[in-house]
């Protein structure tokens, strides 16, 4: 015989074997039974019963005492005297207190920060090489304001701060 013939026979043979052995699992209708799933459903809370009580009667309301205020209100003149900059914003500041290329440890020292009640924030400065990562802290209005965050900073963590000038 030709081998042409042989290759032709074999392989109608192996096609043929094929389809007998794949053709059953395709066409079964055992996968189209749906499944049983069981859902547990819980049972609905039960809704506190509260009493409701009388309404109380203008008469035996006590007013609340207005407080003093502690801080004398500036005036219009001492907030138009506001330092402000090139856009009329207000100039604001911020302490930075560290530089990190490990984001992590950037996230470590704000979180920490923020558990000490600073309102910590964390700025990416991608504009130099390598990529830094800082920590700062802020912005407030005040110069002398910053400048005592920084003293406290310096002597709880123990971290040498530099006051910077808040760039949104």
């Amino acid at each position: 015989m030709d081998d042409g013939i042989k290759q032709r026979l074999i392989g109608a043979v192996v096609l043929v074997a094929l389809m007998v052995i794949f053709l059953p699992m395709l066409f079964s209708g055992d996968d189209l039974e749906p499944a049983d799933v069981l859902v547990e459903i819980p049972e609905r809370p039960a809704i506190p019963s509260f009493e409701i009580t009388e309404p109380v009667k203008p008469s035996e309301q006590l007013e609340a005492e207005k407080p003093v205020s502690s801080k004398p209100q500036p005036t219009l003149q001492e907030l138009v005297d506001k330092e402000v900059d090139e856009n009329k914003l207000p100039v604001s500041w911020a302490l930075q207190v560290a530089s990190f290329k490990e984001r992590s440890n950037a996230e470590k020292l704000r979180d920490t920060l923020r558990k000490g009640g600073y309102k910590a924030y964390i700025k990416y400065r991608l504009d130099v090489e390598p990529k830094m990562i800082r920590v700062l802290v802020g912005p407030v209005l005040e110069r002398k304001e910053i400048d005592k965050i920084k003293d406290a900073i310096a002597r709880h963590h123990k971290l040498e701060g530099v006051v910077v000038r808040y760039l949104p």
